[in-house]
């Protein structure tokens, strides 16, 4: 194993003592190894790991699972946060646990196509993650999926190669459902090269819709942001924009476009600046950000909550 290779295990378990044979022992030789390591799992299972290590829980890193990064762009950014701060640090271990219960289908998809993902966005950086499923609580198709998005199965301390394994750019387009059509009212914007201008425009047309304040001028530079490296011109860009109960839609048509990388965007930011930090700046502020391609271009379609239609938020202005 070299030291820049990302190494990315799945664990399928169906008791605590299954967990902590896998999870005890993989600790264990990180800090053998003089290699930090993070813990991030459920409640239960942290008590169980601090149990275990004893004395040696505090060289340990932890985190609640749940708030290790609300969604899948977040997750990925805490995973690359969490290396950075370990800079001169040869490899580091994360043994991190998914959240599956309580998530929608939609949220299932993004976070099955967020583990396959991290094969390509994590490649060399010196990574090395177990993934855990509890088959107590987890739904038998997502512990299938496990096996397709981990190229390597840990029981215990065995490791062995998965015979699903499946491809990332393969697994995502497949897994990927197609999105609904929008609506017939959507409001469509031509892009004519002037982002300023598109941008006092989404502003508007959300204003609209019902986004409000702050909410309103980050959504508008979210979409900006995917439009940034866009051409302009005849049959360039365009921007349809409508309402859904509880949210804002946008879809960002890219027709010069004929394939974008699925996982572009979830790729943090270097100094460097290099294509996609656009859309790792929108996934960071949308609720969720699909990407799909087909033969008239790409089609980026962004989701904003719009907490004045769910009554969550304040009304319109006297």
């Amino acid at each position: 194993m070299s030291g820049s290779e990302f190494v990315h295990q799945g664990c399928v378990y169906a008791g605590d003592e299954e967990f902590l044979g896998m999870a005890v022992p993989f600790i264990a030789e990180g800090l053998r190894r003089d290699e930090p390591v993070l813990v991030t799992t459920k409640p239960a299972n942290l008590d169980l790991v601090q149990d275990a290590l004893g004395r040696h829980a505090h060289k340990v890193d932890f985190a609640e699972t749940a708030y290790f990064g609300r969604r899948p762009p977040q997750r990925v950014a805490a995973f690359t946060g969490y290396r950075y701060r370990h800079p001169h640090a040869v490899r580091v271990r994360i043994l991190a646990e998914p959240v599956w219960s309580g998530r929608s289908a939609r949220q299932v998809e993004a976070w099955e196509c967020m583990e396959s993902a991290l094969n390509t966005v994590l490649t060399g950086t010196g990574i090395h993650m177990i993934c855990p499923y509890d088959v107590r609580d987890v739904p038998p198709e997502i512990v299938a999926n496990a096996r397709r998005t981990h190229p390597h199965m840990v029981d215990g301390t065995t490791v062995a190669a998965s015979g699903a394994y499946t491809e990332p750019v393969s697994f995502v387009r497949h897994r990927s459902t197609e999105l609904p059509g929008r609506p017939e009212d959507a409001v469509v914007l031509g892009y004519g090269g002037d982002l300023g201008r598109m941008r006092h425009a989404v502003v508007m047309e959300t204003a609209m819709l019902g986004l409000l304040g702050e909410q309103l001028m980050i959504f508008s530079a979210a979409v900006g942001e995917i439009l940034g490296g866009a051409a302009d011109g005849p049959g360039g860009p365009t921007v349809a924009l409508w309402a859904r109960p509880g949210e804002v839609v946008c879809d960002v048509h890219l027709p010069e476009t004929t394939s974008l990388d699925p996982f572009i965007g979830l790729h943090p930011p270097t100094l460097d600046p290099r294509p996609g930090d656009g859309f790792w700046l929108a996934r960071q502020i949308c609720d969720h950000l699909d990407v799909r391609c087909g033969p008239d271009g790409a089609t980026v379609r962004l989701h904003t909550p719009n907490l004045r239609a769910a009554g969550t938020g304040p009304g319109p202005p006297a």
